[in-house]
């Protein structure tokens, strides 16, 4: 039994730095260029998402609906669904924990990237939003909206890191648009 959480809780480990990387890339090659002549994607992110959240007051939602800022309900199940057929072949040829870490982290990753992502674009003054982790997660993504090829992670960064695309901080966030009013007042 010992065995059997030992190897969910290292493969669940593993599973989340290897979807770092499978996030970095599904961000480069899907989200910012068409793939094979699909263009969701791309459209849905790139040009729309970019487009109405920018590396200035912009990036914080204000007072527009919450559109365009996570991803559709129909597509989240697909990075892990992609991985389907690799997590049964190592549940019947390794072991079935082996299996479950990877699909629990990959799960939780999508999850924390959604909750993550709309939290970075709709502050409202969250526990977590003053965490510093959080805050170096933030800061991270905006660079991303300054120039799109960098900064491809938003939940954690060791792709980014490893693979030369981290950009720093090189000046402060915008101002949020209620602390750009609260300032002129």
């Amino acid at each position: 039994m010992f065995v059997a959480i030992g190897i969910f809780i290292a493969t669940f480990f593993a599973g989340v730095v290897y979807a770092s990387f499978a996030e970095w890339v599904i961000h480069k090659y899907m989200m910012h260029r068409p793939i094979f002549g699909y263009r969701h994607f791309y459209v849905a992110h790139a040009q729309v998402h970019h487009g109405k959240y920018q590396a200035n007051s912009s990036y914080w939602l204000g007072d527009r609906p919450p559109v365009d800022l996570t991803f559709a309900p129909w597509a989240m199940p697909f990075p892990t669904l992609f991985h389907a057929p690799y997590l049964l072949a190592i549940g019947i040829w390794v072991s079935v924990p082996a299996a479950l870490g990877p699909l629990f982290a990959f799960m939780a990753y999508q999850g924390v990237y959604e909750y993550f992502h709309f939290c970075m674009h709709v502050p409202k003054g969250r526990w977590f939003e003053t965490n510093a982790v959080f805050k170096f997660m933030n800061e991270h993504h905006y660079q991303h909206h300054k120039k799109a090829n960098t900064n491809l992670n938003v939940v954690f960064p060791i792709a980014d890191f490893i693979l030369g695309t981290r950009r720093k901080l090189e000046a402060p966030m915008a101002a949020k648009p209620e602390e750009t009013l609260a300032a002129a007042a």
